[in-house]
């Protein structure tokens, strides 16, 4: 179908989420969209030796599809004109495996800030690699003057001088430390262009975080910083026209007080089948177990326990799903910053670790991830918890002694005992009394001093609660 006056100059504008040096996601459709005055104009497209087309509907929206193949590191010219217009034309486009990071400010801290713990890193940083990024801000939600812009799912980014960067040592700067160091050391395992999109909020709640539905079903029509499901809108429905590989995931803190914990495992399984239904595909869930933090947060976190193990409770719960364990990333009393622990190398390490071994199969999960409770067997006065992802065996990554272990009665007295490592894959608790659960690591400062299981590639133990 042609313009209706042929003659009429065709003007179009294409989404921010496309661009140069973006990465596509193998294997999927890629949708090539934007909006044009022009109803009924034709938008032609050509990619990877495919050309297609697109009519203007009535709503002035147009999109473009091609299919993509296997990954490649040669890079990709995208051209989009119309017969009686201006042609655009994007390059330096790699097919390969888009990741999005997403949750509040410890998943946001820019790598420029994390880097003062690696500065060798730096000399890591190289934009020949087939590492592409894709920073946004919260500031730039914030900014927003017209919140009602925010209410609504987006469908396009909320600042249009996003772009798709290569990892110049400038470009990475302002990027999630997170994602940077989870894509650098994957790349070390997995030979294919990866995609990075950074979609995180400081001091986002979940309910700012997830689509209108979920927080209808949640019971949310408050949130603290922005409209409920402001973040969500804004920083991650632009992109769920595009398939992606599957996203990191780094939040919580904010839900450590007023009791939020209760419904957080729950909540959280129901964002992440949002975030899945949305992008229509079920996607590999990588997250975070919080790390420990001091300071000021011993009051104002003070549920920071229970959302650990309402995390792992969530893990547990929601199917391709993973969990990355961080207490021990923890803040030090020299660092300036109680609320952002810089340890974020480790992190994105153990995530890549992860994502290598389970995702990409390229590694053994045995050796990848950090021990993990699967069977607790209740005898008289012990108990007794079975690990897998043990490695070579279970350990004690500091001191003499197992530590952070108890077991509780019906009052909530810790009545244990004795607390060892059993044999490879098992732990022995010895107590006195009836026995109603199982807790490790359930105290705010979670660092190896005090919770000291890990396994024998030194990945710690997540801290949990496991009734009888």
């Amino acid at each position: 179908m042609n313009a209706k006056n042929t003659q009429e100059r065709v003007e179009y504008s294409v989404s921010k989420t496309i661009g140069s040096n973006m990465v596509v996601q193998r294997n999927s459709a890629f949708n090539v969209f934007g909006k044009s005055k022009n109803k009924g104009a034709v938008i032609y497209a050509e990619f990877a030796g495919e050309k297609n087309c697109a009519t203007v509907d009535e709503n002035g929206k147009w999109c473009v599809q091609f299919s993509t193949g296997e990954a490649t590191k040669t890079e990709q010219t995208l051209k989009i004109y119309a017969e009686n217009g201006v042609a655009t034309e994007f390059s330096g486009i790699l097919i390969g495996d888009v990741w999005v990071v997403s949750g509040q400010s410890n998943a946001e801290l820019n790598f420029c800030v994390a880097a003062v713990k690696t500065p060798e890193y730096q000399k890591e940083i190289n934009e020949k690699d087939n590492i592409r990024v894709f920073s946004q801000a919260r500031e730039d939600v914030m900014s927003v003057k017209d919140k009602e812009d925010i209410t609504i799912a987006r469908e396009d980014v909320i600042n249009e001088n996003y772009a798709w960067k290569k990892t110049t040592v400038s470009d990475v700067q302002p990027f999630s430390a997170l994602g940077y160091y989870f894509a650098k050391e994957l790349s070390r395992t997995v030979d294919v262009p990866l995609g990075m999109i950074m979609a995180a909020a400081g001091g986002s709640t979940l309910h700012e975080l997830m689509p209108a539905e979920v927080a209808a079903e949640c019971g949310f029509t408050e949130a603290p910083s922005v409209p409920v499901c402001g973040f969500y809108n804004s920083l991650l429905h632009p992109f769920t026209n595009n398939s992606i590989k599957g996203m990191i995931y780094y939040q919580g803190e904010s839900e450590s007080n007023a009791g939020s914990y209760k419904k957080y495992a729950g909540n959280l399984k129901k964002t992440v089948e949002g975030y899945r239904k949305a992008w229509g595909m079920d996607f590999p869930f990588i997250n975070v177990q919080l790390t420990t933090h001091m300071g000021e947060s011993v009051t104002g976190w003070n549920e920071l326990p229970n959302i650990r193990a309402a995390q792992f409770n969530a893990y547990k719960e929601i199917e391709n799903s993973y969990l990355v364990v961080s207490r021990d990333q923890n803040y030090k009393e020299e660092d300036p910053d109680w609320a952002h622990p810089y340890y974020k190398f480790e992190i994105g390490k153990r995530a890549a670790a992860i994502a290598a071994s389970a995702i990409y199969g390229k590694c053994d999960m045995e050796y990848s991830a950090s021990p993990e409770p699967v069977k607790v067997t209740w005898q008289d006065d012990f108990v007794f918890v079975d690990f897998r992802y043990v490695g070579d065996g279970l350990k004690l990554l500091d001191g003499e002694k197992l530590k952070g272990f108890a077991v509780l009665n019906e009052a909530g007295d810790d009545i244990l005992t004795c607390a060892e490592i059993a044999d490879k894959s098992t732990v022995k608790l010895k107590f006195s009394g009836k026995g109603e659960k199982v807790q490790y690591c359930m105290f705010h400062n979670g660092i190896i001093e005090l919770a000291n299981l890990g396994n024998s590639g030194n990945f710690p133990a997540p801290a949990f609660e496991i009734l009888k």
